[in-house]
């Protein structure tokens, strides 16, 4: 007698019992949410490192400004001093404030390039992807040799909720 072709062997085919296929699930789910925890730190990781170099430009400036003064000039006294700086990608401006003798003024450099200077003006309302950095820097005179000026500058991003905080400090000695 011939066999059929399409008759099938039940007991070998029996297919996923429901531990296999939970089984199935859980490792797939555990597979995803690592996945995601991997994807959300990198955005962390990009965000700090963005926020970071722009840190990083606000010190170098604040070096190089009084890198150019002589030693004998009065911004270059003894002391610690503060300045807030905004950026604003919607409009591309970048809005600093410094005070001085209890007079702040405000500058305000376009993408265009252009610097406008207002005395006693207050910093704009901020929109929603502007960045606010506090930047502090110390000058403390005759270090570490008599006749120089040590400058640090740290520079902090205040508007964010990143952890760890966004800093960023660095020195330089001004003869």
């Amino acid at each position: 007698m011939e066999k059929s072709l399409f008759t099938r062997d039940v007991r070998r085919q029996r297919g996923f019992t429901l531990i296999e296929t939970m089984t199935a699930i859980l490792v797939m789910t555990i597979g995803l949410f690592s996945v995601a925890a991997l994807m959300s730190s990198t955005l962390n990781t990009g965000a700090h490192a963005r926020y970071r170099n722009t840190a990083t430009l606000l010190a170098s400036e604040k070096l190089e400004d009084l890198s150019r003064l002589p030693n004998t000039d009065t911004a270059l006294a003894a002391g610690v001093y503060n300045d807030t700086v905004q950026m604003s990608s919607y409009n591309g401006n970048i809005v600093e404030t410094s005070s001085e003798g209890g007079v702040t003024t405000l500058y305000t450099q376009s993408p265009g390039g252009s610097i406008t200077v207002t005395a006693g003006g207050a910093m704009p309302a901020a929109s929603q992807d502007t960045l606010t950095f506090s930047r502090q820097w110390t000058i403390v005179k005759d270090t570490p040799v008599v006749g120089v000026r040590q400058v640090t500058v740290l520079v902090t991003l205040t508007n964010q909720a990143l952890k760890p905080a966004v800093t960023f400090q660095t020195s330089m000695v001004h003869p």
